[in-house]
């Protein structure tokens, strides 16, 4: 996908117009990304009583921000990442925005699948955020629209 998008495009892009439950926007940092997770916990909590569904969104929420500090702001001192959420039925949305660089190809990585019976020291040292983020969401999905990336997803809810 192109650089920037036409405005259907953006309209078309849900969770976009809403007002969220909790927004936050803090530095790309490693440290501010900690804080802001620890932050946003409590509230997660007030959201939904389903406590896997908070574990999982605080897991997913990490692995997201962490990749947008340690790759999108390589090389970028000051940039912001801004997190909001959204209670909807049975599930939390999410929405994260940066503008550092986009993902290779304007699409979000695939799952790698590794070899998990090989020895400790054999298995890499990075590569399975991506499959753990796939396979913890639903509604996945990028765009990046004006120079800003946009990672939108559900956590659906643990209990029936």
């Amino acid at each position: 996908m192109p650089e920037g998008a036409s405005v259907d495009r953006v309209h078309s892009f849900s969770g976009l117009h809403r007002t969220p439950s909790i927004c936050l926007t803090f530095p790309a940092t490693q440290n501010a990304v900690r804080s802001a997770l620890a932050s946003i916990t409590p509230s997660l909590r007030t959201l939904c009583a389903d406590e896997a569904m908070v574990g999982t969104a605080e897991l997913v929420l990490a692995e997201a921000t962490n990749n947008i500090v340690e790759h999108a702001y390589v090389e970028v001192d000051d940039g912001t990442i801004t997190l909001s959420c959204f209670k909807e039925p049975g599930r939390i949305g999410f929405v994260i925005k940066d503008r550092g660089k986009n993902f290779p190809n304007y699409e979000i990585p695939p799952k790698k699948n590794h070899d998990l019976n090989a020895e400790p020291n054999a298995l890499p040292e990075g590569g399975f955020g991506w499959g753990l983020i796939r396979d913890l969401t639903t509604s996945l999905e990028y765009r990046r629209i004006n120079g800003q990336s946009i990672l939108r997803f559900s956590i659906p809810s643990t209990t029936p």
